[in-house]
């Protein structure tokens, strides 16, 4: 019941115009914010006729597939009563060149939670933590884990103090990998 409750709250955010609710076939294209908290929110339209049992086994099999292979990299838990998943990942980003000709990686740790919920699928990616380990001297310039709020919020990328380039490069590879992962969950509910 708490879940819906939340979600209920997180629509009414978006209404109010404080995050951003991508529909189904639409892109990830802003960072939003709820309560001070990067949070990713995908409503993906389930098609009709199909019983909400067999969606929820979709959903099922999907985070199986995608989370419950590797326990050092991830991690699972099926709510059966509330149809939905939760999920603790971790992959690695490989941002795009910069204008030096380094690529370089960040580690990106999220949660999942994914339920059905009035004939759609909400997906939900928050707790966003990134795992930077790409220093080769002993002055390294960022802490080595970064809050998603701390480093790619539009505020973030505002702020004068440099490394502009390696939080757009950053937001950037996370757009793609949210894009990709929610594009993967439409895939097998059938769009």
């Amino acid at each position: 019941m708490n879940r819906y409750l939340l979600t209920i709250v997180c629509f009414m955010f978006c209404s109010m115009g404080f995050a951003q609710v991508v529909k189904q076939g639409e892109k990830f294209m802003e960072v939003s914010e709820v309560e001070g908290k990067v949070v990713f929110l995908k409503e993906i339209q389930l098609k009709e006729g199909t019983s909400e049992s067999d969606n929820y086994q979709i959903l099922r099999e999907w985070a199986k597939v995608n989370y419950d292979r590797d326990p050092f990299r991830s991690s699972v838990r099926y709510d059966n009563r509330n149809r939905e998943i939760i999920a603790k990942s971790r992959v690695e980003l490989v941002l795009p060149i910069d204008t030096k000709g380094v690529r370089e990686k960040m580690i990106m740790r999220y949660r999942i939670n994914a339920f059905l919920f009035q004939g759609k699928c909400v997906l939900e990616v928050t707790d966003i933590i990134y795992l930077y380990e790409n220093t080769k001297s002993d002055k390294q310039p960022f802490p080595r884990l970064i809050r998603a709020e701390d480093f790619i919020t539009d505020k973030q990328l505002e702020e004068i103090g440099g490394h502009l380039e390696f939080k757009q490069n950053t937001r950037k590879s996370t757009f793609y990998f949210l894009n990709e992962l929610s594009q993967d969950l439409e895939s097998k509910f059938g769009y």
